[in-house]
């Protein structure tokens, strides 16, 4: 993958920790996301242009440079938010409100994940843990995971910690 979000070089990206990487692979993959949807917007209005009979007058370009100026600002921010998040070497929500981080979970807590994903993540934790009847203590104690994976994943999640704890 070529990464020109932010300039960097071949041995700087060898150099970059494991979730470093996924950020700014994360944010070269939106920065890429953006400019087809660039692209594929101002197709769309220069064939709209073009069935309005108007394609010879400078709505275009208008338009164009509009559009231009939007994606160049979507792009400044994923960069200014890369950068950011790099340099904590950790990934931070959007949303993220100035709270302190939670205590150490032992899972990294990313609300850009989907469910599925921290769902997998939190159950890999847990499951690391030998004791069942420990690992179940822990998991019901976890306000972190209640809260990260929903009401509906957290149950999930119980249930199926709670067959092994049945079963020794």
């Amino acid at each position: 993958m070529t990464f020109d979000i932010i300039e960097i070089t071949d041995e700087e990206v060898e150099k970059l920790s494991t979730v470093q990487l996924k950020l700014l692979r994360t944010a070269q993959q939106k920065k890429n996301e953006l400019a087809h949807k660039l692209g594929v917007q101002l197709d769309e209005y220069k064939t709209l242009l073009y069935t309005d009979g108007v394609n010879i007058s400078s709505l275009y370009a208008q338009y164009k440079a509009e559009a231009d100026a939007e994606y160049n600002r979507q792009v400044e921010i994923l960069r200014e938010q890369l950068v950011f998040n790099m340099s904590l070497g950790e990934p931070t929500s959007d949303g993220e409100t100035g709270e302190p981080p939670p205590e150490d979970t032992g899972y990294v807590v990313d609300y850009e994940l989907g469910y599925l994903e921290r769902y997998i993540l939190v159950r890999d934790y847990y499951l690391s843990i030998p004791d069942p009847n420990e690992r179940v203590a822990l998991y019901t104690a976890d306000e972190v995971a209640a809260k990260y994976l929903g009401r509906t994943y957290y149950n999930y999640l119980f249930d199926y910690l709670m067959q092994f704890t049945r079963e020794s």
